[in-house]
C-alpha cells in the first residue's frame, strides 16, 4: 500500500510538471493556423457530401461552399487578433529578435491569408522555414 502511494504521489508530481509547462511562441503561432486548417477540412467535406448528393452547383452545395468560406474567414480573422497580441508580446520579451520575429509573422500571416487556398501547403512550408529559423536564433542565445 505505501509503495502505491509513493508512486503514486511520485507521478503526480511529475504530471504536475508536464501540465504547467507553457507551449512556447511557435507552438501557440503554430497552433492557430491549424485550427483553422481543421475547421477548413470539416466544412470541405460537408461541400464534398453536398456535391455527392445534390450536385455541383446546386443550392445545398452552395450553401456548404459559402458555408465553408465564412467559418474559415472567421476563424482566420480571430487568429490574426490573438497571433498579433502574441507577437507584439514577444517582441517586448526579445527585442533583439524583432528582425526574425517580424520575418515569422509576415510568413504566418500570409500562411494564414492561404489557408482556404488549394496552395497553402506552400506558405505553411515557408511559415515553417521563418519559424525554424527563428528557433536557431534562440537556441543560439
Amino acid at each position: 500500500m505505501r509503495t502505491f502511494l509513493s508512486a503514486s504521489l511520485l507521478l503526480a508530481t511529475l504530471w504536475s510538471g508536464v501540465a504547467l509547462a507553457e507551449p512556447t511562441y511557435i507552438e501557440k503561432m503554430t497552433g492557430l493556423p491549424a485550427i483553422c486548417s481543421l475547421d477548413a477540412m470539416h466544412e470541405e467535406t460537408k461541400v464534398w457530401a453536398a456535391a455527392k448528393k445534390f450536385g455541383e452547383g446546386s443550392k445545398r452545395w452552395s450553401e456548404a461552399f459559402h458555408r465553408r468560406l465564412e467559418v474559415v474567414r472567421t476563424c482566420v480573422e480571430d487568429a490574426k487578433d490573438k497571433g498579433k497580441v502574441l507577437y507584439k508580446a514577444e517582441v517586448d520579451l526579445l527585442p533583439s529578435l524583432k528582425t526574425e520575429l517580424a520575418t515569422m509573422y509576415v510568413s504566418w500571416l500570409t500562411y494564414l491569408d492561404h489557408i482556404i487556398d488549394d496552395d497553402r501547403e506552400s506558405y505553411e512550408r515557408q511559415y515553417e522555414l521563418s519559424a525554424n529559423q527563428l528557433k536557431a536564433q534562440v537556441d543560439s542565445m
